[in-house]
């Protein structure tokens, strides 16, 4: 190892030597702008900003303190083409030196455009635009909360229309900035001031419209920011967004429950037209009372067409008719009544004279008798008499008893009549 030289310059120690390239890069670039691509972009919890702006042969560490980036209307990210204003320093602990950032826009587009592109994506994906949230408006409402400038031509036109086609509800006006500095916080303060008026039960709303005419880009941007977004997205109350500018379609607008393009449009998607509406009920009125016309002159019509009906005109001629048909009914009934028992007797006499003449009675008149035994078994066959028995015989004139001594059947004839002798002890 060689020995250090012996001189008489004094050597400076790395504070020094940092200090004083420090100095000399302040002084030469105290402001200079730099474009580039931002890379490695992160966010401190200070809400200080450290990335790298590099392009295709060099980088350099950039950083933008916390009050510069509250002024900027987006947010670097990866990938993104900026341009820059600010200093050159050192950063003494690491040796680095670094670009403080002063000012910075995108490059290519304006700052204001890319902000709101970028607030519409976060809006977007947290469901602020989602048509499933968004609610019905009241028609009529009983009350409505007014939020627009008090000295604006705005107030005045909602005011005036509500007078002329619905005056029944009742109106709440909270004066507001609506362009300028603090006007995002000032609408969006308003708004949660109605709600909670709202929610506390202390005034009831159908209904918030934020109105104001027409304007430049600029002048609508209080419209534009998360402020008033968050509160419009957390009203308990349907919010009507009435920013008076059709081409330009504001944060506001795409929250909101519903969009006019104008307070005046507000105030009609709410109200009904009283005037109208007094017409519509004179030309039911008038309908009313000719269809009652009508149901009376065919009411009348159809009475005279049952009055002229022969039952009311002469109302006893259908009984006498009844009546007279009752009788020739009756008349024909008895006079078929004697013809069958004429016919009835006929017959019976006929069957009573059949029946005497097979009446065993007729052949007793003629010489024939009965005979049956005492229990009443009919005799038909001597042989089965036996002596002792007792018989009973009808004639002509009445009845004779009698007992038997001998019986001989029809066998003992046939023997008797070809001269054969009976058998002994027959009686």
């Amino acid at each position: 190892m060689s020995a250090v030289p012996k001189t008489a310059v004094q050597p400076l120690s790395v504070s020094q030597l940092t200090a004083q390239v420090r100095g000399t890069l302040e002084a030469k670039f105290l402001s200079v702008w730099v474009a580039g691509e931002v890379s490695n972009f992160t966010r401190a919890a200070s809400g200080h900003w450290y990335f790298t702006l590099k392009d295709a042969n060099a980088q350099i560490k950039t950083v933008a303190f916390r009050g510069i980036n509250l002024r900027l209307r987006f947010d670097p990210r990866d990938g993104m083409e900026i341009i820059a204003r600010g200093r050159l320093t050192v950063y003494d602990p690491r040796g680095e030196y670094q670009f403080i950032v002063e000012e910075l826009q995108p490059k290519g587009v304006g700052a204001a455009e890319l902000a709101l592109r970028q607030l519409k994506e976060k809006l977007l994906a947290k469901g602020y635009f989602s048509p499933a949230r968004k609610r019905a408006l009241p028609r009529p409402p009983r009350r409505v909360g007014l939020v627009a400038s008090a000295t604006g031509a705005a107030i005045r036109d909602m005011i005036e229309v509500f007078a002329q086609r619905w005056p029944f509800t009742e109106l709440i006006v909270r004066p507001s900035r609506v362009q300028g500095e603090g006007a995002a916080h000032d609408i969006s303060l308003a708004v949660r001031q109605l709600n909670w008026l709202h929610r506390n039960n202390k005034l009831s709303f159908d209904a918030i419209i934020l109105g104001r005419g027409g304007g430049s880009a600029e002048d609508l941007w209080a419209f534009n920011e998360e402020a008033v977004a968050d509160a419009i997205f957390h009203s308990n109350v349907p919010v009507i967004s009435a920013v008076g500018h059709e081409i330009d379609v504001t944060v506001a607008d795409l929250v909101a429950d519903h969009r006019a393009e104008t307070p005046t449009a507000a105030v009609v998607a709410l109200t009904p037209d009283r005037q109208e509406l007094l017409a519509a009920l004179r030309d039911l009125r008038t309908r009313m009372g000719d269809a009652v016309e009508r149901r009376i002159r065919f009411g009348k019509q159809h009475l005279d067409q049952i009055a002229s009906r022969p039952a009311f005109r002469l109302p006893l001629q259908r009984i006498e008719n009844l009546g007279q048909r009752l009788d020739d009914t009756s008349e024909r009934l008895a006079r078929a009544t004697r013809q069958k028992l004429v016919q009835v007797r006929e017959k019976l006499a006929a069957l009573s004279a059949q029946l005497e003449t097979l009446s065993p009675l007729q052949v007793l008149a003629r010489g024939y008798s009965l005979t049956h035994t005492n229990d009443g078994q009919l005799v038909r066959d001597a042989g089965a008499l036996r002596p002792g028995d007792l018989l009973v015989t009808r004639v002509a004139t009445g009845v004779i008893r009698s007992l038997v001594t001998d019986a001989q059947g029809t066998e003992h004839e046939r023997s008797t009549a070809h001269g054969e002798p009976a058998p002994r002890g027959a009686g």
